[in-house]
């Protein structure tokens, strides 16, 4: 029998769905890598050949060949909510009393259990079975449309499968790296000379966030559902009956997943969880336990940013006992020298840790660190390696003293310490590694946000003689980068765009970016707010600066000093020579907090200590960290202490923080 064109691409694409199908939700391959090839290559080539059966669901869409221009804002069909965390059975026990008022009957008490993989959320939009977008979670409530990257992963089906798939539904999950996986890329990055990434959580959003989706394409991102942004033509009536129905679909839903009843079954899931944590194939950094029945989910409601039937179980930090076998220096922007702790590979929280932060010489003595001493190291939130202690019992006499530089690692001129200080710190402005490292920061997404400019490029500038500080960037010529090893005139002229936007960057922005001693990003927008020009600024008098709130002698003197360097004065002065014209900072006016000085103070539940701080000026109020007369509002979390009561004695209004969230409209 002649089987046509047509029939054959359908049998194909049919075949190679059911096989991703097989693989990342059955996790029953029936097909070899090199069977699959042969299939995917056969369809690749007869859709070639008929590009009047194009499909937009084929397999064969997963690989684009074209750079998108950007991302595009993509608003939530429903907020995707951060969940309240607990860190302990206590805690954990406390909230599910704290719910209880809402279950009817035993039956009602049967939760989800879901490990907590450690990824990036992703929401899919499907329109009649066929994925249509992709979005990133963004701020919960707009994220970007990434759907061409997501296309590339092949654990999400471009088209649902079965019967019973809905006209319109909202699929949200997390994408994850396997750790095999995460630890072959990056061996195989290291030996190309290519970056290499930290943890699995930055290799997937790294990976989601280029432009270019035959980036994310080449890495091994996966993906699991877990939650319901929305859905016409279909109604699921717990958390069991949708992560079925998406498994039914083609989803791949976390293996580990359980229903199971009340407090003790759940603490004794986790327990037991704690203890498989290394043997899983992906990071895990806790549970997320959620009440099973959704119309009971309706009735236990929200709070302003999170849902009261689902809460986090975070795992403890993890540690580790291994070998120090020695401390190296590095210099920092700003002439600090900083030690870090060389540690014997040991494994920890799923991750081979080699290096640990040790943050100043008098953190070496308080800890009384030896080299060779046996250490106990801590992974705080999973993320940074800590030396906790050293193990003192076990020293067999052959440690030796940790030897403090007196001299500067990178160019050798002598260090000292500023009174009052514990840094090391290098005087040299020229210093290789200080240029090196100012030229990052001021690049970094933070500051000027020039991407594609990050150490590895300016480290080749660098030393190619292209660049000596931060003005030389604006005078890049196209065809000196296009000549660079790894370059070329795509690379080379996507610099010079990001180089052309970043002339007229924010003030208070490229004030940080300056990388001035003393002045963080909220420092910069004291002074952007207040003198409106860098010219503004470059004059401001010691008594101008001082005036202001938040601005004390140390900052002042940091701002008077660095405008009096000449060198200062004539890298600003080449940089409005080449068109660098820093935009002023819009004034909120009319804001509910206008004119308003707000403290905020204790615990903050619902957002973090950065988000409130930004709603304050964003409803143009001013977020100060001291308490004084002239304070016209403190907003007191959980364990507010000292300021509390100040601010009482002083009369000055005292809020919590869900009344701040109602007050800027965010409850």
């Amino acid at each position: 029998m002649v089987v046509s064109p047509q029939q054959r691409i359908v049998e194909l694409r049919d075949r190679i769905q059911d096989a991703d199908h097989r693989y990342y939700v059955l996790n029953d391959p029936d097909l070899t890598d090199t069977q699959y090839d042969e299939l995917y290559r056969e369809l690749v080539a007869l859709e070639a050949q008929h590009p009047e059966l194009e499909d937009p669901a084929s397999p064969t869409r997963r690989v684009p060949g074209a750079v998108a221009e950007g991302f595009s804002p993509f608003p939530h069909p429903s907020p995707m909510v951060s969940l309240d965390n607990v860190t302990s059975a206590e805690e954990f026990r406390s909230w599910i009393e704290s719910g209880d008022r809402y279950l009817m009957s035993e039956e009602a008490r049967r939760y989800s259990v879901e490990p907590k993989i450690d990824g990036v959320g992703l929401e899919l939009i499907y329109a009649d079975g066929v994925l249509v977008t992709a979005a990133t979670r963004g701020d919960g409530l707009v994220g970007e449309d990434i759907t061409a990257n997501a296309r590339t992963i092949r654990a999400v089906p471009q088209r649902l499968r079965g019967r019973n798939v809905p006209e319109w539904i909202a699929v949200r999950g997390e994408t994850y790296v396997r750790k095999d996986d995460f630890l072959a890329f990056n061996r195989a990055a290291e030996e190309a000379g290519e970056r290499t990434f930290a943890n699995p959580r930055n290799f997937c959003a790294g990976s989601l966030r280029q432009l270019d989706a035959r980036i994310p394409a080449a890495r091994p991102i996966r993906f699991f559902a877990y939650a319901l942004g929305g859905v016409r033509g279909a109604e699921y009536e717990n958390q069991e009956a949708l992560l079925e129905a998406f498994r039914s679909m083609g989803l791949p839903t976390v293996p580990e997943t359980r229903i199971l009843s009340g407090a003790d079954q759940v603490v004794a899931a986790y327990e037991d969880l704690v203890e498989r944590r290394e043997e899983l194939p992906y990071e895990v950094d806790g549970v997320v336990i959620k009440v099973d029945d959704f119309h009971l989910q309706e009735r236990m409601g929200m709070r302003s940013r999170s849902p009261r039937w689902a809460v986090a179980w975070k795992f403890a930090a993890q540690r580790a006992v291994t070998r120090l076998n020695g401390v190296d220096w590095s210099v920092g922007r700003t002439g600090v020298v900083t030690p870090r702790a060389l540690l014997e590979p040991v494994a920890l929280a799923g991750v081979t840790v080699s290096h640990a932060t040790l943050h100043n010489i008098d953190e070496i003595e308080r800890l009384g660190l030896r080299a060779g001493d046996q250490v106990e190291i801590e992974r705080a939130g999973d993320v940074i390696p800590k030396v906790l202690r050293a193990l003192e019992d076990a020293r067999k006499g052959n440690e030796t003293p940790i030897v403090i530089p007196t001299a500067c690692p990178a160019c050798q001129t002598p260090l000292h310490r500023d009174e009052g200080k514990v840094a090391l710190r290098c005087g040299n402005f020229a210093c290789p590694a200080q240029v090196k490292a100012h030229l990052v920061h001021f690049a970094q997404r933070r500051a000027l946000d020039i991407r594609g400019l990050g150490d590895k490029q300016v480290e080749q500038l660098l030393r190619e003689k292209l660049i000596g500080d931060a003005a030389d960037l604006f005078t890049l010529e196209k065809d000196d980068l296009a000549a660079l090893e790894r370059w070329g005139e795509k690379s080379a002229q996507n610099l010079l765009d990001q180089l052309e936007a970043a002339r007229h960057v924010r003030l208070d922005r490229f004030l940080f970016g300056l990388g001035i001693r003393e002045v963080g990003e909220r420092g910069a927008a004291i002074l952007a707010q207040a003198f409106t020009t860098l010219a503004g600024v470059a004059a401001a008098t010691e008594e101008e600066l001082l005036d202001l709130d938040e601005v004390g002698d140390a900052m002042a003197q940091a701002v008077l000093t660095w405008f009096a360097e000449d060198r200062n004065r004539e890298m600003l002065a080449r940089m409005q020579a080449a068109g660098v014209d820093p935009a002023p900072v819009e004034i909120v006016t009319g804001g509910v907090l206008e004119g308003l000085t707000v403290v905020l103070t204790g615990k903050l539940e619902t957002l973090s200590r950065d988000e409130a701080k930004a709603l304050v000026s964003a409803h143009g109020g001013r977020a100060a960290s001291s308490l004084s007369a002239r304070t016209h509002l403190l907003v007191a979390g959980p364990g507010a202490g000292g300021k509390l009561a100040k601010a009482e004695k002083l009369g000055i209004e005292v809020i919590d923080e869900a009344e701040f969230l109602r007050r800027v409209g965010r409850a």
